[in-house]
């Protein structure tokens, strides 16, 4: 009877922590997928800003050389005009 009550005793508890453990597992496994959605979203999102910010960066230098271009062509035409004068100057001396 001692035996018995022993076997008794181990079953049930057995039963339930597995029934505990399997129902803990799935939870688990929830957790993980949803925390893997997750991480995997924010990783699509960051690599978005990136190129993003990349793009918007690459914009701006080609404005900034654009700009650039612009001047140095305005300082470029100023030097060519100096030079046209002189040019026109020199047969009189």
């Amino acid at each position: 009877m001692k035996k018995r009550k022993l076997e008794d005793a181990t079953e049930e508890p057995g039963l339930l922590f597995e029934e505990l453990t399997a129902s803990k597992v799935e939870v688990i496994a929830s957790i993980i997928l949803t925390l893997g959605y997750s991480l995997s979203t924010l990783a699509t999102i960051l690599a978005l800003q990136e190129e993003e910010e990349a793009a918007q960066l690459k914009s701006s230098n080609s404005l900034d050389q654009h700009q650039q271009f612009k001047q140095m062509c305005k300082q470029l035409q100023s030097v060519n005009d100096r030079l046209d004068s002189i040019e026109q100057k020199l047969p009189r001396f």
